[in-house]
């Protein structure tokens, strides 16, 4: 596994959000984590990144234990994210935000600004990049985390919710876009409610349940499963369909 969450617990006083679970991505993968609201997998998403440490447990990258290494240390080994709700610096221009990523392999000004303006033409970004960060919109904004992520450099990318906000036009238009960001060699582990995108990227599905791992598969697999439908759907509503069906 390139990277792996071994047994992680994270518990808020009596309650575990995440109880004892054990997901790893391989290298080259795409792997959504999927689940209700509230079943644990961004707080697991967030043990991976860095952004929460486990009450237990360990998270692995490339052979090495980063179970208390800090984000900024995870994003020089190699692991990037993006966040649910875009972290723009709004005052300063799209590319100034992505050379911000660029910042970290290079010390170079002019260095940092070639490799942002690439990546930013890489997201589409291009016709924007002297506008101020403000000026965008959702799928702009979108971009434009997904952007400074990737100036990184990064092994293993992790995107929150990258598609939430999106119209059906946009979400089309993103996929394609993490599509070719996976076909560039990096590997993928999406968190999305959006089952299209799901279904459409992942190669394997881990679904979350009450802080636990309830399904491990395909998406066509996982969407199968009693289990996977009684979470999202409510039992009554899951007895009702097997009638149906």
């Amino acid at each position: 596994m390139l990277l792996e969450g071994r047994d992680v617990t994270v518990a808020f006083g009596a309650f575990r959000a995440v109880d004892g679970a054990s997901v790893g991505v391989r290298e080259g993968e795409v792997l959504g984590l999927i689940g209700p609201n509230g079943a644990g997998k961004s707080t697991f998403f967030n043990c991976l990144t860095g952004d929460l440490t486990p009450t237990q447990g360990s998270v692995h990258f490339a052979g090495q234990d980063v179970t208390r290494l800090p984000p900024e240390d995870r994003a020089a080994l190699g692991i990037a994210r993006s966040f649910q709700v875009p972290l723009t610096f709004e005052g300063m221009s799209v590319l100034d935000n992505v050379m911000i990523g660029a910042f970290l392999r290079t010390a170079h000004t002019g260095e940092a600004r070639e490799r942002a303006g690439a990546v930013i033409e890489r997201v589409g970004l291009a016709p924007f990049a002297h506008a101020s960060a403000r000026s965008l919109g959702t799928p702009g904004r979108k971009r434009l985390e997904i952007a400074r992520a990737l100036a990184t450099e990064p092994k293993v990318l992790l995107l929150d919710e990258a598609m939430a906000g999106l119209t059906p036009t946009e979400v089309r238009q993103a996929i394609a876009l993490v599509r070719a960001i996976h076909q560039s060699g990096i590997t993928l582990v999406i968190v999305e409610h959006i089952m299209e995108v799901i279904v459409t990227l992942a190669e394997r599905v881990v679904v979350f349940n009450q802080g636990r791992e309830i399904a491990n598969g395909t998406p066509a697999e996982v969407t199968s499963e009693p289990q996977v439908i009684e979470a999202y759907l409510g039992k009554r509503a899951a007895r009702a369909m097997r009638r149906g069906a």
